[in-house]
């Protein structure tokens, strides 16, 4: 299986992202790939009070409906890292949602981040998710032709108890697309994505954003792909760009087998 990461600068302009997305997808099916990837937040990145202004519910968010016509013209899966959506016209907070789509320009799977981001990195650094988002509950995978793919988000990272259990439920395949903030990513990125596909003998697909998106929101980019073993395969740097990879998911059941999780 052929996969495409799409590393991108994410900005307070919907009709910009959305571009770059389109854009992405176009290159990831020149390069013949099965699956393309986008980071979190890529449909939009800004202040908190514009994220709730531009966000719509699901089902008629801009973002989410280009991507699906371009993944039915091309004939591609494509994993919305995730986009700020209001899940009910009732509920005010956002829910912060992973969406795959499939080479239909279907969704077949959606997961709301459950980790959200309340940390206190400096006096000038403070970042508190949870004042306008809900936190999701649910446990996410999808199982195609491409393998088991388990969904998770950023942040999620940190937290190594849920990627224990996409691994008891049999993924080969996860996915954490970031926003991952520079302070933190030139320390913790690597060893985290590393950690997660070593433990869970799984393929760790990670789009991240790079940059600076507004004011002082700077990411770290250094999107991933990560074998099961915990080597890196393929990694952007400091710059908008697409990696590509090509990746066995049988090596998964192998390495499960060396370490008798099977």
């Amino acid at each position: 299986m052929r996969v495409a990461l799409i590393q991108m600068t994410s900005v307070p302009d919907l009709d910009l992202n959305i571009q770059s997305i389109l854009n992405g997808i176009k290159k990831a099916k020149k390069y013949k790939a099965d699956i393309v990837l986008f980071p979190e937040n890529c449909g939009y990145m800004g202040r908190g009070a514009e994220m709730l202004s531009n966000a719509s519910e699901e089902s008629h968010h801009p973002t989410l409906l280009s991507a699906k016509k371009a993944a039915l013209k091309y004939s591609i899966y494509v994993l919305l890292g995730s986009i700020a959506v209001y899940p009910s016209k009732n509920i005010k907070k956002l829910a912060n949602r992973s969406l795959l789509i499939n080479d239909l320009g279907k969704v077949c799977a959606r997961y709301d981040k459950i980790n959200m981001f309340d940390a206190i990195l400096s006096e000038k650094e403070k970042y508190r998710e949870s004042d306008r988002y809900i936190a999701g509950s649910e446990i996410v995978t999808y199982e195609n032709e491409l393998g088991k793919i388990g969904l998770t988000i950023c942040y999620d990272v940190r937290f190594p108890e849920l990627y224990s259990k996409l691994s008891d439920k049999g993924c080969n395949i996860i996915t954490i697309p970031s926003a991952f903030t520079k302070n933190t990513g030139k320390d913790h990125w690597e060893i985290l994505l590393r950690s997660r596909a070593i433990e869970t003998c799984s393929w760790v697909l990670a789009p991240a954003q790079i940059g600076t998106h507004y004011d002082k929101r700077e990411t770290w980019g250094h999107s991933m792909v990560v074998d099961p073993w915990g080597k890196i395969i393929a990694e952007a740097k400091n710059n908008e760009e697409i990696i590509i990879a090509d990746i066995d998911v049988n090596k998964s059941n192998i390495i499960k087998k060396v370490w008798g999780r099977v």
